[in-house]
């Protein structure tokens, strides 16, 4: 995923899409299952990407708590 992102603001290119989604659940669940897979720290442009999506209501408002 994080080859295919590279610098683009968004999976498709400069525009939010399905794919954006997709890839958003993804991260999520590695954040929320895997703590210990610290993916942020290898794969800076997927973070950016994530940090991107938390910003949106959408994301933001169905992380799950404890």
């Amino acid at each position: 995923m994080a080859e295919e992102l590279g610098d683009k603001s968004f999976c498709m290119g400069m525009h939010f899409s399905l794919a954006d989604v997709a890839v958003g659940c993804a991260l999520g669940y590695l954040i929320l299952r895997f703590p210990e897979i610290h993916w942020q720290e290898q794969h800076a442009n997927l973070a950016r990407l994530y940090g991107k999506l938390m910003t949106r209501s959408a994301f933001a408002e169905t992380v799950p708590h404890d």
